[in-house]
């Protein structure tokens, strides 16, 4: 057989078989790259979640200490409300206390506690502070009692002690 043509080798694959395994190739190494992004975000969102529940645990730890912090200060702002209203309430007793004295009496002392008053000071007469004095204590404490000592000019010191048996408008 006589051919125009020179012989040549046959290749292995055809243009046509190595356009489809360049394709082949190609559409693999796009599913390679595809399948590493995925990785790639599957683990950045797996942090990402790790981070984020950590700081909704460290957030809900705060929110805790804020609560207590809150009802301590509640507990705080109510103390200071009920000392205030006796501070006011004592204010108040004191304004009376003081209105209740006339001019003929002279108080040196006055010492106040819960229950407790004791007053100190000088009267022209025992029935000066009988009438003036004693009996408005009387009405307002379960027992009052009075000592008098005279004094040089003529007149009478005296030591009131008033208490009462209930803790009305005072604040333990």
């Amino acid at each position: 057989m006589y051919s125009f043509i020179k012989p040549e080798p046959r290749p292995l694959f055809s243009i046509f078989s190595k356009l489809w395994i360049s394709f082949i190739a190609i559409v693999f190494a796009l599913f390679l790259v595809a399948n590493a992004f995925i990785s790639f975000k599957n683990y950045s969102l797996k942090s990402r979640t790790t981070e984020f529940m950590q700081n909704q645990k460290k957030m809900n730890d705060e929110i805790v200490k804020i609560d207590e912090i809150t009802e301590i200060l509640s507990t705080q702002v109510e103390i200071a409300n009920n000392v205030t209203t006796s501070n006011l309430l004592l204010k108040q007793s004191l304004h009376n206390l003081f209105d209740l004295v006339p001019d003929s009496i002279t108080l040196e002392e006055v010492h106040m506690d819960k229950n407790l008053l004791i007053i100190r000071g000088i009267t022209p007469s025992k029935d000066v502070f009988n009438q003036l004095l004693a009996s408005p204590l009387k009405s307002i404490f379960s027992t009052s009692n009075t000592s008098f000592y005279q004094i040089k000019n003529g007149w009478y010191g005296f030591v009131s002690t008033n208490k009462m048996d209930t803790h009305e408008g005072y604040n333990e």
